[in-house]
């Protein structure tokens, strides 16, 4: 059984063994995690076996299922050429598919110790060129432990966990692991192992690859036959913080305070719009933004809207000790970033404010009691990660310059279940949606995404979004055919997927969502004509067609929606037929309804009268001036009285063909006789 963790880093280094068992040679028939896929595979583009084809031929026809089978050809066997170290493969993402494919299929992506084999080693070398040279580094520290030094490679990171996703085996996952969450010791057989960078990232690949497929990470680093620790990974965090609270508080608030103090030096605390308090007040639970708990640890940062400038994540101070004692800078417990030393902390607000830089987020994943991350309103960069902690339920990356996302890790257990709100627009992010969305969190309630570089047709994971509220992503280059949001439709308010570049093709859905208050679906490329049944959506306050390509007539079904319909806008689309006299129902919402292709010369009477406001209103081809006046004359005599009233008041009729009306070639009233008719009242 593992030994009991301690409670503090200084303990917990002194109770380890001071020696460690020898480590056996690494298998040589493959490389291991840091050797180069040349040693196996020959770098021959031009292969071609003794009939004059080339692997494209090979693999093509299916040739790769006969693993044994040797071909005599210019450099020797084809199925070692082509199908395990991927020969013919012109880019790195045809390596990578063909990882994948014999991963999933011929089980030939890793030998029988779990080490990668040459084609996926290829494949991960193609992706991440610029880490070609990254070399893990094994090395035996003072105390006799075995520890890894440099493991943490975000690119190899990126490459493996999505293979680990894709094609569930656990050899991919373990790779991930390693390269995603960093370094840690290894103690010595039935002593385990010491997760000195990201802990609760290693927690969250035990957990999805035990849950998913029920495999135990391994060491490849190590390569030893011990499985990693997945108990002490999930707790090492908690355990430790507890223990240093219970004990020592009032150690825990001399490193908080440091900490925060770095927050006002690195952003020009001096240009503070409120500075209240800090560096001067003795509490810094007294410092304004800073809210602590009963026992006076920091819970909250609200420095929004107060002038911060300077880079973020925070950087820290320089120190070589905890409460006097060594400290480890390779330990999760000291991190390049402040921030990510405040454990209690439960929101951080850094909106509107100049911050600037990329983030790093492996420090401030350990930050387990995070909900609330706002940064937006700022000048960040690079690549941004919505799952930026465990228990995040409020994520704000809008109004910056970030340029990319990282999709959506399903090994992000934690995160993917408690994220309720998203916002990541206004950024210039290009991505493909699908590998954006793929993984959205089921139980996310409002997503927004809009003004970025974002393409391709929207995934199916989205309809699986049973409490998703609001969803915006408009103004990026979406295509294809609306989402269903299936189990959305009971719970979708706000549905906006307005001016797409590309847009979104095909009709609208006939059974529409019906409890939606907002629809946006302008600037796409629609067309059909708009079903009848949007009277069903009852709760509908904004409706928006505009600039598509939708035809027909307008359904005189949307005079059902009076009573709750605010806005409606069909302009500029190819809709035909006359303007329904229904519309005129919608009293108190704004109508717009230019740009289209209506028969009739006129709007109906009822919607041109200054109580009902519509586009058309002022457009005299569609509400003659000359019209409303003779309205306003049959009013104030009384013309429901009179003894001919012949198509007076008509919708549709033109008012030249009104009972004693007479009008000239253009239109225009010449004459109007109405003796002996029973007119009465003021004129």
């Amino acid at each position: 059984s593992s030994p009991t963790k301690s409670a503090t880093p200084s303990s917990s280094l002194s109770s380890k063994p001071s020696s460690s068992p020898s480590r056996s040679s690494k298998p040589s028939s493959f490389p291991s995690i840091s050797s180069s896929p040349t040693q196996v595979c020959l770098d021959t583009p031009n292969w071609k076996d003794v009939g004059g084809n080339g692997c494209d031929d090979y693999t093509r026809y299916g040739s790769c299922s006969y693993a044994d089978s040797i071909i005599a050809g210019d450099m020797g066997s084809a199925s070692t050429h082509c199908c395990i170290c991927g020969g013919g493969s012109t880019t790195c993402e045809d390596l990578r598919s063909k990882c994948q494919k014999y991963i999933n299929v011929l089980d030939l992506g890793f030998n029988e110790s779990g080490l990668v084999a040459p084609l996926c080693k290829e494949a991960e070398s193609c992706s991440c060129e610029e880490a070609a040279d990254h070399d893990v580094k094994i090395v035996t520290n003072e105390r006799g432990e075995q520890e890894t030094v440099g493991l943490y490679n975000e690119c190899k990171c990126y490459f493996w966990s999505r293979l680990c996703e894709d094609t569930r085996r656990g050899e991919a996952c373990d790779y991930a692991a390693e390269y995603c969450c960093g370094d840690y010791w290894y103690f010595g057989l039935g002593f385990g192992f010491e997760y000195l960078n990201s802990p609760k990232c290693y927690c969250d690949f035990f957990n999805y690859a035990q849950e998913e497929f029920g495999h135990t990470l391994k060491p490849k680093a190590l390569n030893i036959s011990e499985e990693l620790d997945s108990a002490y990974a999930c707790s090492q965090i908690q355990t430790n913080i507890a223990g240093l609270t219970f004990d020592a508080v009032d150690s825990i608030r001399k490193y908080e305070r440091p900490r925060l103090e770095v927050i006002y030096n690195e952003t020009n605390g001096q240009d503070w719009k409120n500075k209240a308090g800090w560096m001067n007040e003795p509490d810094h639970c007294q410092w304004y933004g800073i809210s602590c708990d009963s026992k006076g640890l920091v819970t909250s940062i609200d420095l929004r809207d107060n002038n911060l400038a300077g880079q973020f994540p925070f950087p820290i101070y320089s120190r070589n000790t905890f409460n006097g004692k060594p400290f480890l800078e390779s330990w999760w417990w000291y991190t390049k970033s402040s921030l990510a030393n405040l454990y209690h902390l439960r929101r951080l607000d850094l909106a509107n404010n100049k911050l600037t830089g990329t983030i790093e987020y492996r420090p401030l994943y350990n930050l387990y009691s995070l909900t609330h991350f706002d940064v937006s309103g700022n000048q960040l960069s690079g690549e941004l990660d919505a799952l930026v902690t465990p228990s995040l339920k409020h994520v704000d990356f809008s109004n910056n310059k970030f340029t990319s996302m990282r999709h959506f890790e399903k090994y992000k257990v934690s995160p993917l279940q408690t994220l309720r709100f998203c916002d990541v627009s206004n950024n210039a992010i290009k991505h493909k949606s699908t590998d954006l969305l793929e993984n959205i969190p089921p139980n996310i309630e409002q997503f927004f995404a809009s003004n970025n570089q974002i393409y391709g047709s929207l995934p199916e994971s989205l309809n699986n979004l049973p409490k998703l509220h609001q969803f915006n992503m408009s103004s990026n280059a979406l295509s294809g055919s609306l989402p269903v949001f299936a189990d959305s439709s009971l719970s979708l308010q706000q549905l906006d997927l307005s001016n797409q570049k590309n847009g979104f093709t095909g009709s609208i859905p006939k059974d529409p969502w019906r409890f939606l208050e907002v629809l946006n679906l302008a600037g796409n490329k629609l067309t059909g004509p708009i079903p009848p049944d949007i009277r069903k959506m009852t709760t509908l306050e904004e409706f928006d067609l505009s600039n598509n390509f939708l035809s027909g007539q307008i359904p005189s079904q949307l005079g059902q929606l009076a009573g709750s319909l605010q806005v409606l806008d069909l302009a500029n689309n190819g809709l035909s037929g006359r303007i329904p006299t229904q519309i005129g129902q919608l009293q108190g919402a704004s109508v717009i309804l230019a740009g289209n292709r209506f028969d009739s010369s006129i709007a109906p009477l009822s919607l041109c009268i200054e109580e009902f406001d519509l586009d058309l209103a002022s457009d005299t081809k569609f509400c003659p001036v000359e019209r409303t006046a003779l309205s306003d004359f049959y009013d104030s005599t009384k013309g429901a009285e009179w003894t001919n009233s012949t198509n007076w008041l008509d919708e549709y009729v033109h008012y030249c063909d009104w009972h004693g009306v007479t009008c000239d070639d253009s239109n225009r009233v010449i004459k109007l006789e109405l003796r002996n008719n029973g007119l009465s009242g003021r004129l």
